[in-house]
């Protein structure tokens, strides 16, 4: 934080200038993405289909979540910045996925009544009447909701007793598989998997801020994760390449020659090909 009280300044510029010292060509690689991430959005579009809304706008969340790893990286919040990546990987998989599947984008939506009518659910079973805490009519639409589009999602729970429950998720499929099929495989651990020790509440997560000390045996590590940040970035920095392509391709978009110059610039800052195995070992 600055000193100033007159120029207050929200982050850390010890690690700024750490992070820039690292990485020297950065803002003219982040400046080219911005263009390109610009060009991609802020255009005149016309939304058709389930699909189309919904792979449009989970781009958009996912330039957001790039910011926002970003942000935390740069200001040395290494383990932070993973928790953003793993909101991240997660989107752009599912994203990659309903493109290459648009018969399924109505039960992305749909399940989104499954998952408030739950919630509610396990709510009330915890403080029993909610009208205190939630408004009466959104109860109601809720549980209306989740009755209505219940029987979409049920799955045999027991094949041997043919009992029946609600479906974790949307799709029949976990995030892995969708994974596979998409060709994030090679990003999952670095990209989600480590990741989501660090956004729950984990002994991995606790044990990764652990240090010997001289005085105590063990001692929190309180300082920047440099090492964490990049490790963060990097695969941030591949996803959101592969998002342009995506919506690039999807949309039918003419995006070769910015695809190319990302690309490029993949290289120059971190010396690797974008394809995600070298970056996954970064």
């Amino acid at each position: 934080m600055a000193t100033d009280p007159s120029r207050p300044i929200v982050g850390f510029p010890r690690e700024w200038e750490a992070f820039f010292q690292r990485h020297p060509s950065w803002l003219a690689v982040h400046r080219n993405l911005h263009h390109v991430i610009e060009k991609l959005f802020n255009r005149a579009v016309k939304l058709e289909s389930p699909a189309e809304n919904i792979i449009f706008f989970i781009g958009r969340l996912c330039v957001e979540d790039f910011n926002e790893t970003f942000l935390l990286a740069g200001n040395g919040y290494g383990f932070g910045s993973q928790k953003m990546l793993r909101g991240l990987y997660e989107r752009i998989v599912t994203m990659a996925y309903l493109a290459m599947n648009q018969d399924e984008a109505p039960r992305f939506l749909e399940y989104n009544y499954i998952h408030r009518g739950k919630l509610i659910q396990h709510a009330e079973s915890f403080f029993g009447n909610l009208e205190d805490y939630i408004d009466k009519a959104e109860i109601a639409e809720a549980k209306c909701d989740f009755n209505k589009y219940k029987d979409t999602f049920v799955q045999t729970k027991c094949k041997k007793c043919k009992t029946k429950t609600i479906m974790h998720s949307w799709s029949k499929l976990d995030l892995a598989s969708m994974a596979e099929k998409t060709g994030f495989k090679s990003l999952y651990f670095p990209g989600y998997y480590y990741p989501t020790l660090h956004a729950h509440a984990t002994a991995a997560a606790v044990g990764y801020r652990l240090k010997d000390s001289e005085v105590n045996p063990i001692t929190f590590e309180g300082g920047a994760q440099p090492e964490a940040a990049d490790q963060s970035l990097i695969i941030a920095h591949n996803l959101i390449i592969r998002l342009v392509h995506i919506q690039s391709e999807f949309f039918k978009l003419d995006f070769a020659a910015d695809l190319e110059l990302l690309s490029s610039d993949f290289k120059t800052i971190w010396g690797k090909e974008s394809n995600g195995v070298q970056a996954q070992k970064a």
